[in-house]
């Protein structure tokens, strides 16, 4: 039995990336999917997954969701195999839930029904989807979508999303809100569930598994994501993705 068969496939266009873990031993500290909605659904063996503090373990034919910003872990007693569907929020929110369908089902029929995975289980991941993606436009529409009441939060959640490469200390962070250093750590992960410099990495990790598929070298991803030592965005990337750059490049398809 061959552990970790892990495999990307990420529609650019759409904003839907589709992940498959079989055989997986590798468990993922606390971090949170920052712009994405994900449903998944445990094909084999068990996992225990720790969302906002609440742990609970999921077994085989078990789904789960986890939504943008909710703070999760994945903790791995034994291998486990699963199959997540990760969708951009700005296209879960204002795409119609049967055209989003109607892409997961093509990117599946197109590159995993290799994997020998029942359809029955594919079909209970669908419908737990199409739920999902009904509810998630209904709290969108009626502005009940994840956000902090504090401007300054949002304005620098915006700004680590987007440019998480920037070299910003934890200092400059609070100093731009006009605030203390640890009432701004205490005050930003209360909201998020991660400390800035945790959301920060985490971001800088995000882009750097986009910007796999066109740069030319690691090196080039590392520097272009704000690490100045490589062995460092090794190190980083490994314990949040759970495979070693070169490793997720050759794992991973983009669409």
């Amino acid at each position: 039995m061959v552990t970790n068969n892990i495999r990307y496939i990420y529609n650019s266009n759409m904003g839907i990336e589709v992940i498959y873990c079989g055989n997986s031993t590798i468990s993922y500290p606390l971090h949170n999917h920052v712009s994405v909605l994900t449903v998944g659904i445990v094909l084999d063996g068990h996992a225990a997954l720790t969302v906002n503090g609440e742990r609970k373990i999921y077994g085989k034919n078990q789904s789960f969701v986890i939504y943008p910003y909710m703070p999760h872990s994945i903790l791995a007693h034994s291998c486990y195999t699963l199959l997540s569907i990760c969708i951009d929020k700005n296209v879960a929110s204002h795409e119609p839930a049967n055209v989003i369908w109607n892409h997961v089902v093509s990117l599946l029929k197109s590159e995993l029904y290799s994997e020998g995975i029942p359809s029955y289980q594919i079909m209970k991941l669908l419908t737990c989807l199409r739920l999902v993606l009904e509810q998630y436009a209904l709290a969108s529409c009626a502005g009940c979508r994840p956000g902090s009441s504090n401007s300054w939060i949002n304005d620098l959640k915006k700004q680590l999303e987007s440019c998480p490469e920037n070299k910003l200390s934890v200092e400059e962070m609070a100093q731009t809100a006009f605030v203390s250093k640890y009432h701004f750590i205490r005050s930003f992960k209360a909201e998020v569930g991660l400390t800035p410099h945790q959301f920060q990495l985490q971001n800088r990790i995000r882009k750097a598994q986009r910007l796999m598929h066109t740069a030319g070298t690691i090196t080039e991803v590392a520097l272009a994501t704000g690490f100045c030592d490589q062995s460092h965005f090794i190190r980083q990337f490994e314990k949040q993705v759970g495979l070693p750059p070169l490793t997720y490049k050759l794992s991973s398809k983009m669409i």
